[in-house]
């Protein structure tokens, strides 16, 4: 960054996230003080259908979301795990695809989080055939990404929580409208709120400078 600070900027911070049809967001860090318990409960089924989105953004663009999904004649779309090879085809034929037909191919730097199915061999091949070793920010790869630090990135600072916060209020009954409310409120991100979630990321790694990059849990940024 010293020696180029529009980098970050220019840097595609990928993830994938689950979204649940009945909205059962992650609350884990959420706390609420109280003088006495509430006796309240929520009822949410068990096992509710969920949809595996993928987006990847930079400072000005973003691009996704995609999904990990297969047509099946007699249930319609099925949801997919995801695994090295669903993996490979989504970058092959659809997200390097999309980065060329912007002219951002030879622009960006790739970054994904540590997942089994980013590092295995094809796939590590495929991004170094594609982006070149100074170009990826991978484990496995010639610059890692901390492995203890995934909520530093803004796909996990702010990404996925932002959409989680907006999906869910035009109730959506299925898969499909579920997908339909992810791609529309992806389409309606300005690319000043793309910059600012990223300058966001800059001024993080700055309040981890003073403590060696420890933990900084007491910091809010």
């Amino acid at each position: 960054m010293e020696q180029d600070p529009t980098w970050v900027f220019n840097n595609l911070w990928t993830d994938e996230a689950r979204f649940s049809l009945h909205g059962d967001v992650n609350n884990h860090n959420c706390r609420i003080w109280a003088t006495s318990n509430p006796r309240e409960y929520t009822q949410k089924p068990l096992h509710s259908p969920k949809v595996t989105a993928w987006c990847g953004f930079t400072g000005s663009f973003i691009v996704g979301p995609f999904f990990f999904e297969t047509q099946s004649p007699v249930n319609g779309w099925i949801t997919e795990t995801v695994n090295a090879q669903r993996y490979l085809t989504l970058l092959r034929e659809t997200v390097v695809p999309r980065l060329i037909q912007r002219g951002q191919i030879s622009n960006v730097t790739f970054m994904q989080d540590g997942a089994t199915s980013h590092t295995a061999n094809p796939v590590k091949a495929f991004l170094i055939q594609t982006f070149g070793e100074d170009r990826i920010v991978s484990r496995r790869c010639r610059y890692p990404w901390p492995p203890r630090s995934p909520d530093l990135t803004p796909a996990d600072f702010w990404l996925w929580g932002y959409l989680k916060s907006l999906v869910y209020l035009s109730g959506p009954s299925s898969l499909s409208e579920l997908n339909d409310a992810i791609r529309r409120e992806v389409s309606s991100i300005h690319p000043d709120m793309l910059h600012s979630a990223v300058a966001g990321f800059v001024t993080r790694l700055e309040c981890l400078l003073p403590c060696g990059g420890g933990h900084g849990e007491h910091i809010l940024v």
